[in-house]
C-alpha cells in the first residue's frame, strides 16, 4: 500500500479527478489525506468493487498481468491483440489505481490478486510452486497422449484447473487422467483432485487468454429504417397512455384492497386484466407504471385499498407527450421491475408489492438501453445477442436467468415506445441521455389530439385519435370506452350517464357539451336517453348529518330552532321529534348546556358518559436518514491536497516523540498495519481506552485478521480491536 500511496502522490491533479471519478467510493468517505486515500484504494472492498465495474477487455488485461507481469507485448500475447490496443487497456488499469508504478516499471495491486483469486483467466499456478517439471516440447507431448486424454485436458485447460480425478481409473475417463498424469501434463494435488500447471493450459489455448478474438463483432444485427422504427415507438407509446388512463379509471370503479403483506391480491389482478382484455403480465406492467408515476397509491386507511393520488388531474391535463415522458422516466430510474427473478421458494411476487424491488435492475436496464444505442441505427439485435453484449460489458456482475430478465427488459421497452421493432428509436435514444426535451421529440412523432367526436345513433361516440383533455374528461364521465385503436369507439348507457349526473351534471349541460365537440346534431336516442336518466336520477336523496337531537316535546324543539344563541349549529327539522345538525354530537350537547339546557349524549347503547377520555399523541419518530451524494471529484481533490500539504508538515517536524496521527477509518487503518506487518515496520496507533482517553503507542504489528491486529509493544504481545485504533503513521 506504501508504495502505491507513493504512486498516488505523484499524480496530478487530473490524474486523481479521474481516479475519484473512476472510483467514487474511495471519496465516502471524506479521506484525510492521499495516504488514507491510498490505503482505502488498496482495501479488498474498494478493489473488488473497482475490478465488477471492469468491462470483459479490462478484466482479461488485468488477468494477463497477474499472469505474465505488466508487459505490453506479453498482454497482446496473451489477449491476441496488437500492442497499442494492450498499451491502452494497461494505461486505464493503471489510472484506477489497479496498477501502480514503481521504480522498475508498473505492478499489480496487491489486493487485486487477493479479489481475482489463485487462478487468473481459470489457469493453474505455474508448475515451479507445484515443485513440477513440465515437458519441455509442451505440442508434441500433448499430442501424444490420445485423442481422449486430450479432450478431457482441453476441458480441464479452458473450465479448470482443478479436477476431480476419476474414482475408476479402468474407464475411459479415467484412463486417459492417468495417461495425463504420466506425461506430466497434469499434477495431482491429492488422491481425488488433479490440477493443469499454467504452461499446460496456456499451451492446450494456443498461448491466449480467451477462446474468442478480445473485440468480436458478432453478427451484425437486422436493420430497420429509422422511420419504421419511429412510428412504431411513436404507436406504442400514445397506446400506453391510453392504457394508462382507462386503468386509473378501473382502479377507482374497484377499488382493490391492499393485501397484508402489501400488494395487490391475484384475484383483483385478474379481473382488473379480464375488464381491459389484457394479460396479468401486461396488468401489472401497466400498475407499476402508474405506481412509479405517484397516479396510483395505498390510502393507508383501516382498510386500506388501492387509490388514485391527486397527481392524477395534473396528469390528464397534460398532452400524451409529456403524460409519456412521466411514466418513462420513473421507470427508467426505478428499482421496481416487472422482471425481477422469481423467489427461491417458487412463489408468485404480488403486484404492488415490495417483491418487485430489485436494485440490480436499473443498472442493468440503462445498460441494455446503451448497448442499443451503441449498434448502428435501426439495428434490432435477437435477446441473446443482446446478453452476449452484456457478458462483455459487465462480466463479473450477471445477474441469474440473465436471459429471462433481458427479455423481459427488450418487451417493457417494446411497450413502453422506448423501442420500435426491437430497435431504439430517436425518443429512446433521447431518454437514455437525459434530454429535457424527450417530450419535444415525442410531441414532432405525435399527432396532434383532436376535439371532435362522432356521435352515432347506435349511442356510441367516435373519436378519430387522442382526445383534448377536456373531451377525455367528458367522455370518461358519461361513456364507456368500448374498443381501443386508431379510432376510439364510446358507448353511452344508462349507468355511464348516471355517473355523469352523479359529479354534477345537469342533463341540458351535458348535451350541450357534447354537441360542442360532436361533428354533426346530437343523435335523438342520446338525447331521449340522456333526459330519461335526469328524470329519474335524484328520487331519492341522501346525505350527511354530523348529529341528530330528538325529543318527545315537539314545542321544545321548535323553540330552540328559534333560539338565538344556537344559530350556529344550523339546526334542521326532519321530523316533528327530530332535529339534525352539520356539527358533532359533542358540540351539538355542549352548546345546549351552554344556552342552560340538559341535553344527555346517546349511542346505539343508550346513554354514554360525556367525561373525555385522556388524551394520547403519536410517538415522535425519526426522520429517515438518507445517504448523501459525494462532493465532485474537484472539491474532494483540493480537500485531498490540503490534508497532504498538513501530513507533510507533521513528517517534517523533528522526532521528538510519538507524531501527530491523523484520524482514519477502519478499512484504511486494516490496510496499513497489513502493509506495516508485511514489511515488518513499527508503526505509530492511537488507542482509545475503557474511558474514551486517546494513547499513542509504538506498536510492532504481525498479524490483522477477524477485526483485531496481533503484535507487539515493548516485547511484549498485544491484541487491539481495530475499532478502538484512531489513527496509525508507519514508523520508517
Amino acid at each position: 500500500m506504501r508504495s502505491l500511496a507513493e504512486d498516488i502522490r505523484r499524480r496530478t491533479d487530473e490524474e486523481l479527478v479521474a481516479l475519484l471519478e473512476l472510483r467514487p467510493d474511495l471519496a465516502r468517505p471524506q479521506p484525510a489525506d492521499l495516504t488514507a486515500l491510498a490505503a482505502r484504494a488498496s482495501t479488498r472492498a474498494s478493489t473488488a468493487r473497482a475490478i465488477d465495474h471492469l468491462d470483459l477487455p479490462h478484466l482479461s488485461a488485468l488477468q494477463a498481468c497477474l499472469v505474465a507481469g505488466v508487459d505490453t507485448s506479453a498482454v497482446a500475447d496473451l489477449l491476441d491483440t496488437h500492442q497499442s490496443r494492450a498499451a491502452g487497456l494497461i494505461d486505464d488499469l493503471a489510472r484506477a489505481a489497479l496498477l501502480w508504478e514503481s521504480s522498475t516499471g508498473r505492478q499489480v495491486a496487491g489486493s487485486v490478486a487477493e479479489v481475482l483469486g489463485p487462478h487468473p483467466a481459470g489457469l493453474g499456478p505455474p508448475a515451479s510452486s507445484l515443485q513440477h517439471t513440465v515437458p519441455d516440447d509442451l505440442p508434441a507431448a500433448i499430442g501424444s497422449v490420445g485423442a481422449e486424454a486430450e479432450r478431457v485436458l482441453t476441458r480441464i485447460a479452458w473450465h479448470g484447473p482443478t479436477a476431480a480425478r476419476p474414482s475408476d481409473t479402468t474407464g475411459r475417463t479415467g484412463q486417459a487422467v492417468g495417461r495425463l498424469l504420466d506425461a506430466g501434463l497434469l499434477v495431482a494435488l491429492d488422491a481425488e483432485h488433479v490440477i493443469a500447471p499454467r504452461e499446460v493450459g496456456l499451451s492446450v489455448r494456443g498461448g491466449r487468454l480467451l477462446d474468442a478474438p478480445l473485440d468480436e463483432g458478432g453478427d451484425p444485427a437486422p436493420a430497420r429504417e429509422l422511420e419504421d422504427v419511429d412510428r412504431a415507438a411513436t404507436a406504442a407509446a400514445t397506446e400506453l397512455v391510453a392504457l394508462v388512463d382507462e386503468l386509473l379509471d378501473r382502479v377507482e370503479a374497484m377499488r382493490p384492497r391492499v393485501l397484508r403483506s402489501g400488494g395487490l391480491a391475484v384475484r383483483d389482478l385478474r379481473g382488473l386484466a379480464s375488464r381491459m382484455d389484457l394479460d396479468e403480465a401486461s396488468a401489472t406492467l401497466l400498475l407499476e407504471l402508474a405506481f412509479g408515476a405517484a397516479l396510483v397509491a395505498d390510502d393507508r386507511a383501516l382498510e386500506p385499498t388501492w387509490r388514485l393520488t391527486t397527481e392524477v388531474e395534473a396528469w390528464r391535463a397534460l398532452d400524451p407527450a409529456h403524460r409519456w415522458v412521466d411514466l418513462a422516466k420513473p421507470w427508467l430510474t426505478s428499482l421496481r421491475s416487472c422482471v425481477v427473478p422469481a423467489p427461491d421458494d417458487g412463489g408468485r411476487v404480488n403486484a404492488l408489492s415490495d417483491g418487485h424491488v430489485w436494485p440490480p435492475i436499473r443498472p442493468l436496464r440503462r445498460e441494455v438501453l446503451t448497448i442499443l444505442a451503441e449498434l448502428p441505427e435501426g439495428s434490432a439485435p435477437e435477446p441473446d445477442r443482446v446478453v452476449e453484449l452484456l457478458r462483455r460489458r459487465r462480466p463479473r456482475r450477471m445477474p441469474h436467468d440473465v436471459e429471462l430478465v433481458v427479455a423481459g427488459l427488450l418487451r417493457e421497452g417494446e411497450v413502453l415506445g422506448v423501442t420500435g421493432r426491437h430497435a431504439l428509436g430517436t425518443v429512446g435514444r433521447a431518454l437514455l441521455e437525459g434530454s429535457d426535451g424527450v417530450a419535444g421529440v415525442l410531441a414532432d412523432f405525435v399527432p396532434d389530439p383532436v376535439d371532435r367526436i362522432l356521435l352515432q345513433a347506435d349511442l356510441t361516440a367516435i373519436v378519430p385519435g387522442a382526445p383534448v383533455p377536456e373531451l377525455a374528461a367528458l367522455l370518461r364521465r358519461s361513456a364507456v370506452l368500448e374498443s381501443r385503436g386508431g379510432a376510439g369507439v364510446h358507448r353511452f348507457t344508462e349507468a355511464s350517464l348516471r355517473s355523469a349526473m352523479d359529479s354534477g351534471w345537469a342533463a341540458d349541460d351535458l348535451l350541450e357539451s357534447l354537441s360542442r365537440f360532436s361533428a354533426t346534431e346530437v343523435p335523438q336516442p342520446l338525447d331521449y336517453l340522456v333526459r330519461d336518466v335526469a328524470r329519474r336520477h335524484g328520487q331519492l336523496r341522501g346525505g350527511a348529518a354530523g348529529s341528530y337531537l330528538r325529543g318527545d316535546d315537539p314545542t321544545h324543539l321548535e323553540a330552540l330552532l328559534a333560539h338565538r344563541d344556537l344559530g350556529h349549529l344550523q339546526l334542521r327539522q326532519i321530523a316533528p321529534t327530530v332535529l339534525i345538525s352539520p356539527v358533532g354530537p359533542a358540540v351539538l350537547v355542549e352548546a345546549l348546556r351552554e344556552a342552560g339546557q340538559s341535553p344527555a349524549l346517546e349511542s346505539s347503547g343508550g346513554v354514554v358518559s360525556t367525561v373525555p377520555a385522556a388524551s394520547r399523541v403519536s410517538p415522535r419518530r425519526d426522520r429517515p436518514v438518507t445517504e448523501a451524494r459525494p462532493d465532485p471529484a474537484p472539491i474532494v481533490l483540493a480537500r485531498l491536497r490540503a490534508g497532504e500539504d498538513a501530513a507533510e508538515r507533521r513528517r517534517a517536524q523533528p522526532d521528538d516523540g510519538s507524531p501527530v496521527i491523523p484520524a482514519l477509518d477502519p478499512a484504511s487503518t486494516s490496510a496499513l498495519l497489513r502493509e506495516a506487518a508485511a514489511d515488518r515496520l513499527p508503526a505509530w496507533i492511537g488507542i482509545t481506552d475503557s474511558v474514551g482517553a486517546t494513547k499513542h503507542l509504538l506498536f510492532h504489528p504481525v498479524a490483522v485478521d477477524g477485526g483485531r491486529v496481533m503484535g507487539e509493544v515493548d516485547a511484549k504481545p498485544q491484541v487491539y480491536s481495530l475499532h478502538r485504533i484512531t489513527g496509525v503513521v508507519v514508523d520508517g
